[in-house]
């Protein structure tokens, strides 16, 4: 999510995508506060898919894409 209490999703995505552990690890931005401004930020940082709430079906084919998932049982 963008919003969250201790730091927001963007910084978050910046940490992940820099940190040799972790920038391999994909990153979904999720969140009611998606816009043109907010996706350009996110794809600036890395972040692999950004989508709107409460897209449920969209988030489930984008971690799916993610993660080679080709089809549900």
């Amino acid at each position: 999510d963008i919003e969250m209490p201790q730091m927001d999703g963007h910084h978050l995505t910046k940490l992940i995508k820099e940190s040799d552990q972790f920038c391999h690890i994909p990153v979904v931005i999720f969140s009611s506060l998606i816009n043109e401004e907010m996706r350009r930020k996110g794809e600036s940082l890395g972040a692999d898919a950004q989508l709107s709430k409460p897209e449920i079906g969209q988030l489930v084919a984008a971690l799916d894409n993610l993660i080679g998932v080709t089809d549900h049982q």
